[in-house]
């Protein structure tokens, strides 16, 4: 009697044990839920393209994610966020000053939303088309003319003007011709870490002269041929 006791509070035991455990592919799971093989798979179909919105389908592999609760969820994606191509906006002249000293203008300004911490890539190519200070004939002077485009970063409707990024200079000089044409274009790429939040991307151009002289002074007519491409890489 005792024995069969005994064989029965054992029996008990080693049944609540592995009620505790699950195993799928192995009858000695070695956590609460144990899924064995080499090849195994999980499905949770809370997580498809039905019932997630953040599982666009298509195919696609999206970041499993889990919380500080340890629920499972699919991350914000990664991708693009935004992008203008042609023609960013109303072209925009940019003169030197009439002794050909620098001078800058804002030419676009972008704003987005990042819901989470992300490294955002900024592509940008702007084109340029140079003309004498008046506009009304093509440089012939033979001078150095500097076009600068950078931009600055925001917070949805201000510009941070204490730092730029992207900055990148094209120089243009012809001399004794006065039938040149096309357009000049500069182009940069910048990753930065954001936090989540609204940011904006203000892009500048700006203009100088090789030579402080009327003579040098000239003009600039930025953005008929440009893209501004923003991604953002969550993490």
């Amino acid at each position: 009697m005792k024995n069969t006791i005994l064989l029965c509070g054992l029996y008990f035991f080693t049944v609540l044990t592995s009620l505790a455990q699950v195993g799928i592919g192995t009858t000695i799971p070695q956590e609460a839920l144990h899924v064995a093989g080499n090849s195994s798979t999980i499905r949770i179909e809370g997580l498809n393209s039905t019932n997630n919105i953040k599982n666009l389908g298509g195919g696609d592999i999206y970041n499993l994610m889990v919380d500080e609760d340890g629920d499972l969820t699919i991350g914000n994606q990664s991708g693009e966020i935004m992008s203008d191509y042609d023609n960013l906006s109303v072209p925009i002249v940019i003169q030197t000053t009439p002794t050909a000293g620098l001078n800058s203008a804002e030419l676009y300004q972008k704003t987005f939303t990042l819901t989470q911490n992300a490294l955002v890539v900024i592509n940008y190519t702007i084109s340029m088309d140079f003309y004498n200070y008046g506009g009304t004939a093509a440089i012939d002077d033979g001078r150095s003319k500097m076009g600068h485009n950078y931009f600055y970063l925001g917070d949805g409707t201000t510009a941070d003007i204490s730092k730029a990024y992207g900055m990148t200079t094209s120089v243009y000089a012809n001399s004794d011709c006065d039938t040149a044409s096309g357009y000049v274009y500069n182009s940069q790429s910048v990753s930065i870490p954001l936090g989540p939040g609204t940011h904006s991307v203000h892009l500048y151009g700006s203009v100088y002269g090789g030579d402080a002289s009327a003579t040098a002074a000239f003009r600039v007519l930025f953005g008929n041929r440009d893209s501004l491409e923003i991604h953002a890489l969550y993490y």
